[in-house]
């Protein structure tokens, strides 16, 4: 895997609509609105320093509402209790900020929540869907809820949001590019490299490329040698599982070593690994 450094702790989507100008336009496509002073909204997320991991990648306060955008380049359904997180976490900012008092009789009003997971994953994903936080209660409870609004930004996916959002739509074609060309076998950098010069050629982000592109080709590097990085894990955690099925098959004698292997589908040079793994491993 391409080595990369590590300054680059930004990503490019958190750094894009960082700017205030991005966001309005974003936040006018999500909400189908039309406003247009960009002064009128505060760039609220809070710094990896206060709480490293455990923030969203774009706040905005705007209309008396905290609406927070996380993006995500793979499927996961605890985003409503991340997001329950990340709004907690950007309200107590607020406050401070403002030296508001939560111990006085007087009712505190604070701005809305609202809260979009922007996919452009591999997996298959519906244009749009509604996460919510009572899914994961281990009892039902009524009463409270937080939902994530998650919206397939792929291209090809929603596209009244995309054409109403410019920076959206280049950003989506942008990491389009990147896929496209390591499908063709080109390395990381190459793909990288040749995705921002499309872009160009083609007016997407242009302005924001011809002005960043050294910076934003750093961050495309180490954001896709990270997705990379969380699939080899995955896939090494589920070829694990399947080893651990096995196992549990053999120790409880419920099948024979081909049996056990038949039902969990191994390939005949699965087999040859598998028993490799089993001998390695002692676990027969």
């Amino acid at each position: 895997m391409q080595n990369v450094k590590q300054d680059y702790k930004n990503t490019v989507f958190c750094d894009l609509f960082s700017e205030k100008k991005n966001a309005l336009s974003l936040y006018n496509a999500l909400n189908k609105t039309d406003y247009t002073n960009e002064e009128d909204l505060e760039i609220v997320t809070l710094s990896d320093v206060i709480y490293m991991h455990q923030k969203n990648d774009v706040s905005i306060l705007f209309q008396n509402e905290i609406t927070l955008w996380e993006h995500q380049s793979t499927l996961n359904y605890n985003m409503p209790l991340r997001g329950l997180i990340y709004y907690a976490h950007n309200i107590d900012g607020v406050l401070q900020a403002h030296g508001i008092n939560l111990y006085g009789k007087k009712q505190v009003k604070i701005p809305a929540p609202d809260y979009y997971v922007l996919y452009n994953g591999k997996e298959a994903s519906p244009e749009r869907e509604e996460l919510r936080l009572s899914d994961s209660f281990l009892t039902p409870k009524e009463g409270y809820e937080w939902t994530a609004h998650m919206v397939n930004i792929n291209v090809g996916h929603n596209p009244e949001i995309l054409e109403r959002c410019l920076p959206l739509k280049g950003y989506a074609a942008l990491v389009g590019y990147v896929r496209e060309y390591q499908g063709q076998k080109c390395s990381l950098p190459e793909a990288v490299d040749r995705a921002t010069k499309r872009c160009i050629e083609e007016g997407y982000l242009r302005e924001y490329l011809l002005k960043k592109r050294a910076e934003v080709n750093m961050m495309l590097l180490t954001e896709f040698n990270e997705e990379a990085f969380v699939k080899t894990i995955r896939e090494e955690g589920r070829e694990e599982g399947r080893y651990l099925s096995l196992q549990s098959l053999m120790q409880k004698a419920v099948m024979p070593l081909a049996e056990a292997m038949d039902a969990l589908g191994f390939s005949k040079e699965e087999r040859t690994g598998y028993e490799t793994w089993v001998r390695v491993n002692k676990t027969i």
